[in-house]
């Protein structure tokens, strides 16, 4: 995977600019020009190499999504909350590196690193608005904070931080939508989630990027301490080609992780998930349960791994990813591992299947009058009920529904045409 020589749209001008718009603070601007240093000498990763050989960008233009210009299009992070605690912190990146210097010096990148590969270092220096998550201890934030994210230009970089005192409780939904008129467009972004000891963290991530020529690629790495929780809940619709790394650290003893995952794909759109239950600590446990429809010539890649390594006994994991392929060209390659270090595991599992939908059910419907794509419709809302009622909050649920049911419907009145 390589790109060709273009113009760049972003330099050492481009990220100055930015610091300097947003009256960042000194050990803030140099972060970026370093990350923008790593940039420009790190390569795209290589076609052949194992994490990669599934999703080939070959037909992906990505150095027109850089050099592209803006063209007036303005693609932003907006942070939506209401009726917050005392004490909470909900605010963007640049304001929280002047108001909270401490707080975000310790913990931007340090979850995500700059330097893992070339588009997050490109990210680490170009993020623009951004969005800063504090909960105090003994926190409970009853409202579900929203972080919204509009591609409306080439590019959006967008960062969430999310810091969470011990015994806090929070609900954040990331949603991101949006598509230039024309030509190829480009997220990177990221997530860090600390959560300190007995803090209760549900986030969902909904991506209904445009089809067009979009590519979306995104790091999300939580941190969980003693007694803490953590629900991650990744929602895929959009984009042309996704690619999400969803990695949890069990770090403190008897910390918990939910790993969920949602996807419809049609067309020719391809998504690649990477995600990681890393237990460290002894008495974690961790459950992980991706589901995905797809259609046409879409495709999905699920590469997990649970980690139990030595220190982590009395632990227990699971991972399930279950794939329907609604089309005879769609595809689906659910790639489960195991690493087991600890001698006295409670429990390790996992399973992963991919196949057609069941044709008596279809039968049973379509024979009491409902058309073969209401059915069809039908059955893979049933089948992502299973997932659907583990989102975290009613508010979300109806969010993430409304995202699928958008395009489930679209499903249905293709199949009937």
């Amino acid at each position: 995977m390589t790109t060709r020589a273009a113009a760049p749209a972003i330099t050492e001008a481009t990220v100055r600019a930015i610091s300097q718009r947003h009256d960042e603070p000194s050990w803030l601007l140099e972060r970026r020009l370093s990350a923008l240093r790593a940039f420009e000498a790190m390569a795209m990763p290589n076609v052949l190499e194992e994490e990669w050989r599934r999703t080939d960008l070959a037909h992906y233009d990505i150095d027109a999504a850089l050099s592209a210009p803006d063209e007036g299009l303005v693609s932003n992070s907006e942070l939506i909350c209401e009726d917050l605690p005392a004490g909470v912190v909900c605010s963007d990146l640049h304001t929280a590196a002047r108001e909270h210097k401490a707080l975000v010096k310790q913990h931007l990148h340090s979850l995500v690193s700059p330097t893992e590969w070339k588009l997050g270092a490109l990210e680490a220096a170009a993020w623009e608005g951004g969005a800063f998550i504090y909960i105090p201890r003994n926190v409970e934030v009853q409202l579900p904070i929203r972080h919204v994210l509009q591609l409306a230009g080439p590019r959006l970089f967008p960062h969430l931080l999310v810091i969470a005192e011990a015994n806090s409780s929070v609900t954040i939904l990331q949603e991101s939508s949006g598509e230039p008129p024309s030509g190829w467009s480009l997220l990177s972004g990221a997530v860090e989630i600390v959560c300190a000891p007995d803090a209760r963290v549900r986030f969902v991530d909904v991506q209904r990027l445009g089809e067009g020529g979009t590519c979306a690629f995104s790091t999300m790495r939580g941190n969980l301490g003693h007694g803490s929780e953590l629900s991650a809940t990744l929602i895929g619709v959009g984009g042309l080609i996704s690619r999400t790394k969803l990695e949890i650290t069990l770090a403190g003893e008897g910390s918990r992780a939910e790993l969920l995952g949602l996807t419809y794909g049609a067309g020719k759109q391809h998504f690649d998930y990477i995600t990681l239950q890393d237990h460290i600590a002894p008495k974690t446990s961790s459950d992980l349960l991706f589901k995905a429809a797809l259609d046409g010539e879409a495709s999905e890649v699920w590469n997990g791994t649970v980690r139990i390594g030595q220190g982590a006994s009395q632990s227990e994991a699971n991972q399930t990813s279950r794939n329907l392929l609604l089309s005879e060209h769609a595809r689906a390659a659910p790639i489960p591992v195991l690493e087991i270090e600890a001698y006295d595991v409670l429990r390790c599992s996992h399973g992963a299947t991919a196949g057609p939908l069941d044709e008596e059910q279809l039968f049973y419907l379509e024979s009491r009058g409902i058309s073969a794509g209401e059915a069809q419709r039908l059955l893979v809302d049933a089948f992502f009920r299973q997932v659907l009622d583990r989102v975290p909050s009613e508010s979300l649920q109806v969010s993430v529904e409304g995202a699928l049911r958008a395009k489930l419907q679209t499903l249905s009145v293709e199949k009937d045409a």
